[in-house]
């Protein structure tokens, strides 16, 4: 069972984030700081004054690092490695440290699919994985899992994963109407069987089905993101994970308008364990609002990812939380 450390209060949290990384770190040369620069237009996204104190701590214990993300399947600056690197420039992300966003990879055949990791992570010393907790459109929650299932994999693994978790009608329907109900797009209709709008390939109405008639092409949106989590982590030397409950709107940092808040800010919080730190913090929200904020505003509470992370392995859901 991994500890996971919270606080509300920010110089305690660094002090412990100073301890934990001096011990974890003391042997490397070179880190990658994985973060997400955020869609242009999103104001609620990490910005570079939210980091520095994290890349404060590494200039203090003279570990070299660099930052980094990985490019985006659909039409946007973040697509591309040079635009993308010109965009976290002029938002000021270059002021913290070297800036690094491209697709180099590695394949991994996952159970699923093959997975294409990129390069710039498994090469570093270590890895360390700083998240921005707030919903998700397909996910309902994302986090850790969902920092490193999207962003430590390149844009066309991306493309896979939301692909794979497309719906296929397979059988007869009722029209008993639960499909479209749990569509959180409001793409899906049903007439004489579902009929399928734009669709993100969520896999909300596979689940949904109460008769099974609709499958994945390939299998859940949150079991293929949970294997491409996995199968990063398990390539990288070394990892440590910080997430920031704060800002946590309904969508997430990849859209341009992710929507209203629908949570207050809860601190900090930082573990060894990717999947403990993602249920510690779905569950401190959760506890503080009294009511399953994600499930309400995206139809999907978020710890379908959490269990299937921990059956591929990346981690454990039981943790010991330690408040600051």
């Amino acid at each position: 069972m991994a500890n996971v450390y919270h606080s509300n209060n920010k110089d305690k949290f660094l002090l412990k984030v100073k301890e934990e990384i001096k011990h974890r770190f003391k042997d490397c040369n070179k880190i990658a700081v994985k973060i997400h620069f955020g869609e242009p237009g999103n104001k609620t996204a990490f910005k570079p004054e939210d980091i520095k104190p994290i890349t404060d701590i590494l200039n203090e214990l003279d570990i070299k690092f660099f930052l980094f993300d990985s490019l985006v399947k659909y039409s946007s600056p973040r697509s591309n490695s040079k635009s993308y690197k010109n965009f976290a420039l002029k938002k000021g992300w270059g002021k913290l440290g070297e800036i690094k966003t491209n697709d180099e990879h590695i394949n991994v055949k996952g159970e699923n699919l093959t997975y294409e990791v990129c390069r710039e992570l498994v090469d570093a010393d270590a890895v360390l994985v700083v998240s921005h907790v707030k919903g998700h459109i397909c996910t309902g929650f994302g986090g850790a899992i969902k920092n490193l299932g999207m962003g430590a994999l390149t844009k066309k693994t991306k493309g896979d994963i939301h692909y794979g978790g497309k719906p296929v009608f397979v059988g007869k329907c009722t029209q008993c109407g639960t499909c479209e109900r749990a569509c959180p797009l409001g793409t899906l209709k049903v007439k004489d069987k579902p009929v399928f709008g734009i669709c993100y390939g969520c896999s909300d109405c596979a689940y949904a089905c109460p008769i099974s008639a609709i499958k994945t092409r390939v299998n859940y949106f949150d079991t293929l993101l949970a294997e491409g989590a996995t199968i990063a982590q398990s390539r990288f030397k070394k990892a440590y994970y910080i997430s920031f409950l704060k800002n946590i709107t309904q969508l997430c940092d990849c859209e341009s308008d992710p929507g209203e808040i629908i949570a207050d800010d809860y601190g900090f919080l930082a573990s060894t364990d990717g999947v403990a730190i993602d249920m510690a913090a779905h569950d401190i929200i959760l506890e503080n609002e009294g009511e399953d904020v994600f499930l309400k505003h995206n139809k999907k509470s978020g710890t379908e990812q959490v269990k299937a992370a921990e059956k591929f392995g990346m981690g454990q859901s039981k943790y010991n939380l330690i408040k600051l």
